[in-house]
């Protein structure tokens, strides 16, 4: 599962990378995890490592 963390500033650049669209930004980030894959490409896009795998 991803998570998005407080260091989130919403700069979008995870919505824009996201394949399936599982990604919206009202603020910060906000993860539908019914439409997410788990392709990390969020995870490996965010600038201020804001978004993280949660095991």
């Amino acid at each position: 599962m991803i998570g998005v963390t407080r260091y989130c500033v919403g700069c979008s650049f995870c919505r824009l990378v996201c394949p399936t669209g599982a990604i919206e930004v009202m603020g910060k980030a906000e993860i539908n995890h019914e439409l997410c894959i788990e392709c990390k490409k969020c995870v490996s896009y965010c600038p201020l490592e804001a978004l993280r795998v949660i095991e």
